[in-house]
């Protein structure tokens, strides 16, 4: 008899046991989870608003496959004749990237205030990430672009990202904007030569920004949507309003789409007065 309650009791504590050890676990969940939540608000508090100015609009969408990713854009007037769009995917995904994403967020801010061409944003962020962050081995295409709305001329300079695209209101032809150098991160010589390029805007035309997980949609036809398909999309949704044109252009996507998504989606669209 005394075996069985001495058995019984050993039970009885082993069962209490595993029970704080899952009460445990579980706060430890709910507070990770809360932590993740909090960084998902501070990284949503970075991306920029609508613009909507008499000579210029712009709108954007901000899809990540999880609560926290790697994307990143500002839209920031540098004083009132001159607008910044910025764009930038850091590899990976998840906590690191994300964290490296608002880094970015800070160090372009200063750029973009303290007045320098996109040329020098690109310079002094590569630096920026190679001297703090080389053993991470995280890496990011960026893009800047600067908008003098008192002349509509866009200058830009890009690190191995996708090609932003101009739509021009009269012209059939979408014009890539390529970028002219590697990624962010890969080498401290970073700039080529041109190390920055300028085009000039006419009213009613549009810029597309986006990050590769746009373009690398897998769509119905077994392939993925890449730059074409976008321009191809963009060019056909000249004819909606600007504050249309993101969700039109998503929803063609969604309809294609084949499979899961992979990555974050960000799309940005401007529209010069």
């Amino acid at each position: 008899m005394s075996q069985i309650l001495t058995r019984d009791i050993e039970v009885e504590r082993l069962r209490l046991r595993v029970e704080k050890l899952q009460r445990e676990l579980q706060s430890r969940r709910t507070d990770a989870q809360r932590r993740l939540e909090l960084a998902a608000k501070v990284h949503r508090s970075l991306l920029p608003r609508p613009v909507r100015d008499r000579r210029i609009c712009v709108d954007l969408r901000y899809s990540p496959i999880e609560e926290v990713g790697g994307d990143y854009c500002q839209v920031r007037f540098a004083d009132p004749d001159t607008l910044f769009i910025t764009i930038c995917d850091v590899t990976g995904h998840g906590m690191g990237p994300a964290l490296l994403a608002t880094r970015v967020s800070s160090e372009v801010r200063y750029g973009i205030l303290y007045g320098r061409d996109p040329y020098a944003i690109v310079r002094s962020l590569n630096t920026f990430i190679c001297d703090h962050f080389d053993e991470t081995h995280l890496y990011l295409s960026f893009v800047a672009a600067r908008l003098d709305l008192s002349t509509l001329r866009l200058t830009w300079c890009g690190a191995g990202h996708p090609s932003p695209l101009l739509i021009r209101r009269n012209r059939p032809a979408v014009e890539p904007l390529t970028s002219q150098n590697t990624l962010i991160g890969v080498r401290k010589d970073l700039l080529e030569d041109p190390i920055q390029q300028t085009v000039e805007l006419d009213p009613g035309d549009r810029l597309v920004f986006y990050t590769d997980g746009v373009t690398e949609t897998d769509v119905s036809d077994g392939r993925q949507l890449g730059i074409n398909g976008l321009a191809e999309m963009a060019a056909d949704a000249m004819s909606v309003d600007l504050f249309a044109m993101a969700d039109h252009i998503l929803e063609r996507i969604e309809a294609d789409q084949q499979g899961p998504t992979l990555d974050d989606k960000t799309l940005i669209v401007a529209e010069v007065k």
